[in-house]
Parts: structure tokens; C-alpha cells; sequence
């Protein structure tokens, strides 16, 4: 009898680690809590061939030239899933709910070198243009889930102070079809735009596509405009959207460059 009370001791023990373990994994699951191995490495900045009136430069004051090394402020070797409205403020994710839905948050704008990589450039025209982004110097690596959950963030401020602001999607730079999707936030098409407490007040995504910004794009929409001699200062974000459904687990273990690609288009008086 003894023995028999024992067996189903250790059988309910084996079956109540079991159920743990399956929470555990559900747990594992979401966008906060993978281990960050979405390497990446800055490459330089570039100005497309045979475009004579466009020139980039790490610093306002340094050489302006037709490429550049990146040096960015905040480098995180390692992408870690942050969710934004502004560029301003990130949050990151720190508990989920049993079903693997991201449920609390934190602000950690002040932890940039940990989450993605941030910098500075420059722009300077030398004869009036309209600047666009330009493939192939364009380039952000070809892994597709990365593309699918990556985010390229710009703010562009002229010589009159007035900054641009954008949020790009970078689907548009491979074939993202089959990328792998999990939904981790319960609010749709959307992304953290502040908190209460710890809750997620969630903003509507206003990322658009980074292929409607290129030059041979049909009907190709311009970053800026620089008058003759103006410079322009560029300031990027590369990260992962913790909200994007392409943000969980498959998106570990991958590549990304940075390199950008800009190309200027005169403009006609």
C-alpha cells in the first residue's frame, strides 16, 4: 500500500512539474523576454554614385565627403524589443499575462545602449536637391524577420530648426511574407505611447514604408528638401517594435548591418 501511495505521490508531482513547465514556456514566449542575439554591426553612410550635389558627414564641422563611418551615441550590439510613438520616450516590456500577452511596462529612454542603436549625421547640398533614400547603399541587412519586425526611426532638422520626423517600416527591403507572427500586446496595429503606472497607453502605429522613400520608387516621396549649401542634421534609431506580431522568439539569433543610402535629386528652378 505504502509503495502504491508513493507511486501516485511521484506521478502527481511529475504531473504538477509538467503543467509548470508548460507555463514556464508560454511565459518565455513574448517579445520582453527572449535573450537579445540580433546582432548588429554600423557600418557607414553613403551618397549614391554619380550624384555630384549631395555630401555626408559624421560631424557638422568635420569633412563632408561622399561616404562616412557611423559612430553612433548609443550602440547596443545586441537589439533588444522597445516600443515607441515619438523617438522620444521607449518602453520596454517586463511581465505578461498567462497567455503570453505583454501586460506591464517600463520607460527606458534613459537605457538607450542597452535597447538599439542611435546617432547622428549630416547632410550638406552643394547645389540645391531633394534627398531621397537610395538602394543598394541602402542597406539593412536581408534577414527577413528581422526586416518584419525592424523599425528605422529619423528625425531630419533643417537650417531653419524645423524637424521632420518619421517612422519606417522596413518590410519593403526583402521579402517578408513569411515571416513568423505572434500577437504579444492585445491592442492591434498600435504601440506604446505612454504609461499609467505600469499599464501601456497604446498609440495608433503611424510607421510608414521605407520603400515609398527610395528614389526609384513610382511616385517617390522625399526625406527633405536642402537649399544650395544647407546642411541638415539626421538623426536615426534602429530598433526592434516590441508590438510588432514579428517581434517573439524567431526574431533571436539574427544579423542586421546598418548602412545608409542617400541620393539627391537637383531641384528644377
Amino acid at each position: 500500500m505504502k509503495k502504491r501511495k508513493l507511486w501516485f505521490s511521484l506521478l502527481w508531482t511529475a504531473l504538477v512539474l509538467l503543467v509548470l513547465c508548460a507555463a514556464l514556456t508560454a511565459a518565455t514566449y513574448a517579445w520582453f523576454t527572449f535573450d537579445p542575439y540580433t546582432n548588429v554591426t554600423p557600418m557607414e553612410g553613403k551618397i549614391s554614385d554619380g550624384d555630384p550635389d549631395l555630401l555626408i558627414s559624421e560631424s557638422r564641422d568635420g569633412d563632408f565627403d561622399r561616404a562616412c563611418d557611423l559612430n553612433p551615441t548609443h550602440l547596443s550590439t545586441a537589439l533588444r524589443p522597445v516600443s515607441t510613438a515619438d523617438l522620444t520616450h521607449f518602453y520596454a516590456a517586463t511581465t505578461q499575462d498567462r497567455e503570453g500577452y505583454s501586460i506591464a511596462f517600463r520607460d527606458v529612454s534613459d537605457e538607450l545602449d542597452t535597447y538599439l542603436i542611435h546617432g547622428t549625421l549630416y547632410l550638406k547640398s552643394l547645389g540645391g536637391c531633394d534627398v531621397y533614400f537610395q538602394r543598394p547603399a541602402l542597406n539593412l541587412g536581408t534577414d527577413i524577420q528581422v526586416l518584419a519586425a525592424g523599425r528605422l526611426g529619423l528625425k531630419i532638422t533643417g537650417a531653419d530648426g524645423t524637424t521632420q520626423t518619421f517612422l519606417f517600416r522596413l518590410d519593403a527591403l526583402g521579402n517578408t511574407a513569411n515571416a513568423q507572427q505572434r500577437q504579444t500586446v492585445r491592442a492591434e496595429n498600435a504601440v506604446v505611447g505612454a504609461l499609467q503606472g505600469s499599464e501601456a497607453v497604446f498609440s495608433e502605429d503611424l510607421a510608414v514604408s521605407i520603400g515609398d522613400y527610395l528614389m526609384d520608387a513610382a511616385d517617390a516621396k522625399r526625406l527633405c528638401s536642402l537649399a544650395l549649401g544647407e546642411i541638415a542634421q539626421v538623426e536615426y534609431w534602429l530598433y526592434l517594435e516590441g508590438c510588432d506580431p514579428e517581434c517573439f522568439n524567431p526574431v533571436q539569433s539574427r544579423d542586421v548591418v546598418l548602412q545608409f543610402g542617400f541620393a539627391g535629386k537637383p531641384i528644377e528652378n
